[in-house]
């Protein structure tokens, strides 16, 4: 059996293989990727407390969710993804070094907020409301789009796209025609990649106005193996 390797531009890698005058086949991989813009943005955000009991430190981190749920009434939310059922309450230690023991210091209580903002147009009124109401932690946003599937299927378009047209080049260089696919296979299924950082409007960093903030664009990507048959 006699096997020829062709390493293709764009890091596309490509095998021609020959296991008879009627059984040719050249294997290619192409890689496609689409942007869209950003629809939503997942906000997550914690509070903490400690205190001397379990209850105390439970109680005061209730009185913060309260009043940022309040607060989230204000805002375009989608009411059915609010989600603040996430407590831990557990006891804090530190470590003595002249006593090598470890003391007591009290009870921690966590309570968790996320939710889906539809209109990125409020993120940093959204921001600025976590803050002001009392969180003490606030995650990155995570954006999302109802466009993710069909910029898939687009992305698998390119991809197949890239593949075929390497493995045409290769079978021009072999002195072969290509023939039709005879498999074809896809990667897992990524997460859209947000490829922009947050950028705040200069301008908009006043006290009496929230900061913009322009979420950029998501990108969706797609990989493919291809085997095609070629003949003399």
């Amino acid at each position: 059996m006699k096997k020829w390797t062709f390493w293709a531009p764009l890091a596309v890698v490509a095998y021609l293989v020959a296991t008879g005058a009627h059984a040719t086949t050249i294997s290619v991989e192409g890689n496609g990727t689409v942007t869209i813009p950003a629809e939503y943005a997942t906000l997550s955000a914690t509070t903490e407390h400690l205190a001397d009991t379990a209850e105390a430190a439970q109680r005061a981190v209730d009185e913060v969710m309260a009043n940022l749920l309040d607060s989230l009434e204000d805002l375009p939310v989608d009411k059915e993804s609010v989600d603040a059922a996430q407590v831990r309450v557990q006891p804090q230690y530190r470590w003595n070094p002249r006593n090598e023991t470890q003391e007591f210091i009290g009870y921690e209580a966590t309570r968790e907020l996320s939710f889906k903002l539809t209109d990125l147009n409020s993120l940093g009124e959204a921001l600025q409301m976590l803050s002001r109401e009392g969180a003490d932690t606030l995650h990155s946003p995570s954006y999302g789009s109802s466009l993710t599937e069909s910029a898939r299927s687009r992305a698998l378009t390119l991809a197949f796209g890239k593949a075929k047209s390497d493995a045409e080049s290769l079978a021009d260089a072999a002195g072969l025609v290509l023939g039709e696919a005879v498999t074809i296979s896809t990667g897992a299924y990524p997460t859209p990649i947000f490829r922009a950082a947050n950028r705040v409007a200069p301008a908009a960093m006043s006290a009496d106005r929230a900061p913009r903030y322009e979420p950029g664009k998501l990108s969706v990507s797609a990989s493919v193996s291809v085997v095609f048959n070629a003949a003399p």
